[in-house]
């Protein structure tokens, strides 16, 4: 029996709730491997099918919208709002489309399956977007033996800059590797997303000791090879924040206070040095002192900020490249980028200070839940202290991940990013990972035999 539900639901197999969790996480986090392989065209028909297949669960599953993050409601309704005054009107109608649909599967996803499942379906995709991606770049480096652009482009001869191809063929050349997503950090970000799943599922029971130190080997491996600054320094908080989370367990809740204090002090300790040597900091990972051209898109994202500060100039999510005043921002080594590289930024350029302050609420108490999940110690009716369950850890390692790579990057706003915390955002309004009882498909294997969301009283 689970609480996932209240008691008035549908009926969905939870194998299919399974199977749409790990394809969506898989076609998202895949990233530009599909367009590039399928065309735009093929892209979009792929994308509506997933869409339509979860629009169909969901219609099934009937799940209430009463236990649901009503921040993330809000500011997509601001969002919305802004169609009003938008300065690219078409473009944020399917904008916030594409915004609403995603969260809608997100939604579906986290009332559909428990925080093991969950945690199974990110682990399942992320392994098989790193093992393909190795394929896909061996494939490049040892058969092809040159750069090979997307298929839906034709460049002739003329030279092109290194961020246009799919695949540079650098597997065995000391480069950065791209593998599906065809980029080096957002691949790297998928390393350490399985990373995280695979040692959580090991410490959980539900996947032996060999397949794990075998996937965190081919992890480690992905996160060398793409030598990606911003996720190297993901990783690093997240090994801060599962120590502290750790630590403050180990006591009481009413015997804490002493170690959020010192918690709270090193943070601010943490954040002044980082901030007064942030150029020593970006020339210590790699990326020189303007964090590699980020500080002059940040300029100019600032300059469109401060011509309409409270109102923005319109959502847009991932910027669109036929859209002058976007297209001709950012500029670096004959590439143009499609985005602030800093997700705060950009929701403060596009839906204004208002906008800003309601995603910041979104983040923060999603960031809080995730917090009470992995520090929180559960009671079961007769006041006996739970067990400790290493799923509680999930929510927030991979909030915490996602959220250090939103400073340097605007992934956070759209595409798997963008599903994957509001799958976490939703899931922990909907149910605590420490108050969730364990159903059929939590043990280490999950049974052949179709299973069912019913009413509580029918079990």
């Amino acid at each position: 029996m689970t609480n996932t539900w209240p008691l008035s639901r549908g009926t969905v197999p939870e194998r299919e709730a399974f199977a749409l969790a790990s394809t969506v996480l898989f076609v998202l986090f895949a990233g530009d491997a599909v367009p590039n392989t399928l065309t735009w065209v093929g892209a979009g028909i792929l994308w509506a099918a997933v869409a339509v297949w979860g629009t169909t669960v969901l219609v099934r599953a009937r799940p209430p919208l009463a236990r649901t993050p009503r921040a993330l409601w809000f500011f997509l309704a601001w969002c919305l709002v802004s169609v009003v005054w938008s300065h690219w009107r078409p473009a944020t109608v399917a904008s916030i489309t594409v915004q609403v649909i995603c969260a809608a599967i997100a939604f579906t996803i986290a009332s559909t399956l428990t925080w093991r499942r969950i945690m199974d379906a990110i682990s399942l995709a992320m392994r098989w977007v790193l093992m393909l991606s190795l394929v896909f770049e061996a494939v490049v480096a040892v058969v092809v033996r040159h750069p090979i652009a997307p298929i839906w482009t034709h460049y002739g001869d003329a030279h092109i800059p290194d961020a246009f191809y799919f695949s540079r063929a650098e597997l065995f050349t000391g480069g950065r590797i791209q593998g599906l997503p065809g980029n080096a950090n957002l691949l790297a970000m998928v390393a350490l997303l399985a990373a995280i799943a695979v040692a959580v599922q090991f410490a959980e029971g539900r996947i032996g000791r060999n397949r794990t130190i075998g996937w965190l080997v081919v992890a480690v491996v992905v996160l060398a090879l793409t030598r990606s600054s911003t996720v190297l320094a993901a990783a690093l908080v997240v090994v801060v924040a599962l120590a502290v989370a750790l630590w403050i367990r180990r006591v009481p809740t009413e015997r804490r206070t002493p170690r959020y204090l010192v918690v709270l002090v090193g943070v601010v300790v943490v954040g002044a040095v980082g901030f007064l040597a942030r150029g020593a900091v970006s020339e210590l990972l790699g990326k020189g002192a303007d964090a590699t051209g980020r500080g002059e898109i940040w300029q100019r994202v600032l300059g469109l900020v401060d011509q309409h500060p409270v109102f923005g100039w319109g959502w847009i999510g991932y910027w669109w490249p036929d859209i002058p005043t976007l297209a001709d921002l950012a500029h670096r080594k004959g590439v143009t980028y499609l985005q602030a590289h800093d997700a705060y930024l950009d929701v403060w350029m596009q839906t204004g200070i208002i906008g800003l302050l309601l995603f910041a609420i979104y983040v923060v108490t999603t960031l809080s839940r995730s917090w009470a999940s992995a520090t929180r110690i559960g009671y079961d009716r007769t006041l006996t202290p739970r067990p400790f369950d290493p799923v509680t850890l999930l929510p927030l390692l991979v909030v915490v991940a996602l959220l250090v790579q939103s400073v340097a990057e605007s992934r956070l706003l759209y595409q798997g990013n963008w599903v994957l915390f509001a799958l976490i955002a939703i899931k922990s309004r909907i149910v605590l990972v420490g108050d969730e009882p364990r159903s059929t498909g939590d043990g280490p294997r999950t049974p052949p035999a179709r299973r069912e969301f019913r009413r509580a009283a029918t079990r």
